[in-house]
């Protein structure tokens, strides 16, 4: 099949030998996307809108401070995230200033009489409320989402590509398979984009090249921990020597093992 804008990065990532060609696919797009936030349009006023409101996650934030490229426009988007944040506690904290102080003039007397119910006050509004704002805030980032819109297309695009181009359906088929948060996303996405038809037949090719693939990496962690009895010590280490990251990766995706 002839080769289109959208089809080469998969191409190139399924090209790769590695346990999951999904994770050199999202590895690049994490480090595109951090160079991106990084650029001149950090200033645009449309991706400020967004990284105010949502910030990033500790991963992306310590990605972008490390890159050292450009401190100062990290500074100014923490200070308008931080401007942001701020203003949206303060209205939870307005909004529920009253029911706090009906719960410190009642505090004191209820005490005494041993009939406080902590789950029960008015105040408890306000805490399940900054509860919610903290839970909320820690659950968004700015590259996360990119990183999730954009895997959600590629995930889409290899499906296609499967159904319709026989070398990357044998390419796929003949691969390491793919780790277990990538082979997820490849799941919701048979179950989003295909027919009944394409679904079982996917799923059931797939489960297949999942099930040896994994069937490979016990085998590699079982003789990595079996060359370390004396009785194998001159023994080859055959293909294990890297199973440890290579079996994190893939019950976890591409991480920082060094």
């Amino acid at each position: 099949m002839k080769e289109q804008i959208y089809t080469i990065p998969v191409n190139d990532a399924f090209s790769i030998d590695c346990e999951c060609p999904l994770c050199e696919l999202e590895r690049k797009l994490e480090n595109d996307s951090i160079s991106f936030m990084l650029s001149p349009a950090l200033m645009e006023e449309q991706n400020r809108i967004s990284t105010n409101k949502n910030g990033f996650c500790r991963r992306h934030f310590s990605m972008l401070y490390n890159k050292r490229e450009n401190v100062l426009g990290v500074a100014l988007i923490i200070e308008t995230h931080m401007q942001h944040q701020m203003a949206e506690f303060e209205k939870i904290a307005a909004k529920n200033k009253g029911g706090l102080e009906r719960d410190l003039k009642m505090g004191s007397m209820k005490n005494l009489a041993g009939r406080v119910s902590g789950s029960s006050t008015p105040g408890t509004k306000f805490i399940d409320s900054a509860i919610e704002f903290h839970r909320s805030l820690a659950g968004r980032c700015d590259v996360c989402s990119r990183i999730e819109r954009i895997m959600d297309r590629y995930a889409d695009v290899i499906l296609w590509m499967y159904f319709r181009d026989a070398d990357f359906r044998a390419k796929v088929m003949n691969g390491k398979g793919f780790c277990l948060p990538h082979y997820k996303l490849l799941l919701e996405s048979a179950k989003k984009y295909l027919s009944p038809v394409q679904r079982a037949s996917f799923v059931m090719e797939m489960n297949e090249t999942m099930a040896s693939n994994l069937a490979r990496i016990l085998d590699e962690i079982q003789w990595f921990a079996q060359k370390f009895d004396y009785r194998n010590k001159d023994a080859s280490w055959k293909n294990s020597k890297d199973a440890v990251p290579r079996a994190i990766e893939k019950f976890v995706s591409y991480n920082d093992l060094k």
